[in-house]
């Protein structure tokens, strides 16, 4: 029961950054009803709390690996099977930023682009085959699909953590993140064309005479490229002047009716 507990607080690591330590209060938050266990004692269990005030900072997703291994030496230094009190901050200084980097790579700019990808194909598909009231499936898939990969994973990686303890870091490590990475990949090019074929399909590329305004219209992909080739002939200028241009070439365009 006390795991199911943990597993809901690492969704509140994030609660309360601040910018000396980033996530080092939320981490503290999860441990905290470990420790009033192990640590009757309120001295001891002060020292406890004080040990994890430091800097800490990883993905959000694989935070249980870390919670997990931490619990499991803090219990060890309760009872006196582990000497070194430092251990519980070495395990996080080191775990911090490979696990941060794996969930970036693969939940952030992998898995979320794909399920994204996934998305888009949908929405297209319902502009084209069905009717505009089935655009709220869209964001449904998004949010199901995303999420039952990445809390399966959170819930996942926080039990078995605490079952392999450091032999978890040899597990991650025998993880083949490219070769996934690079699966998914391959199979969002494939979804993206696909939408770009439903979508040149649905509306078309030239601009064509609307009936009802007597005037031609212009698809929505022939003004995204512009916008596009526009912003990348003109990079090198700064950010702020291409807002104001980009606003003024708007107003210039709905004045002019196009």
């Amino acid at each position: 029961m006390i795991k199911n507990f943990i597993f809901l607080r690492t969704f509140f690591l994030q609660a309360l950054w601040n910018f000396e330590r980033l996530q080092n209060i939320g981490f503290l938050y999860i441990l905290y009803p470990v420790f009033k266990n192990l640590y009757k004692d309120k001295e001891k269990r002060k020292q406890a709390l004080l040990r994890h005030m430091g800097f800490f900072n990883t993905n959000p997703y694989m935070v249980n690996i870390i919670v997990a291994m931490v619990i499991n030496t803090e219990k060890d230094i309760a009872s006196g099977q582990e000497q070194n009190i430092k251990k519980p901050e070495m395990i996080k200084s080191v775990m911090a930023g490979p696990t941060a980097a794996i969930g970036d790579y693969f939940f952030w700019g992998t898995w979320r682009p794909f399920v994204s990808f996934i998305s888009i194909l949908m929405i297209i598909l319902s502009m084209n085959m069905f009717s505009i009231n089935f655009l709220w499936i869209a964001p449904v898939i998004f949010i199901v699909v995303y999420n039952i990969v990445h809390l399966a994973f959170r819930y996942w990686s926080l039990f078995v953590s605490f079952r392999l303890n450091e032999k978890m870091i040899k597990l991650i490590s025998k993880l083949e993140i490219k070769f996934i990475v690079d699966i998914f990949r391959i199979i969002g090019l494939v979804i993206i064309t696909l939408a770009i074929f439903f979508y040149f399909k649905t509306f078309g590329l030239i601009p064509v005479i609307d009936a009802d305004l007597h005037k031609l219209v212009y698809p929505d992909v022939l003004i995204y490229g512009a916008i596009f080739l526009i912003s990348f002939l003109l990079g090198k200028i700064r950010p702020v002047i291409m807002f104001y241009f980009a606003l003024i070439f708007s107003f210039i365009l709905g004045y002019l009716g196009i």
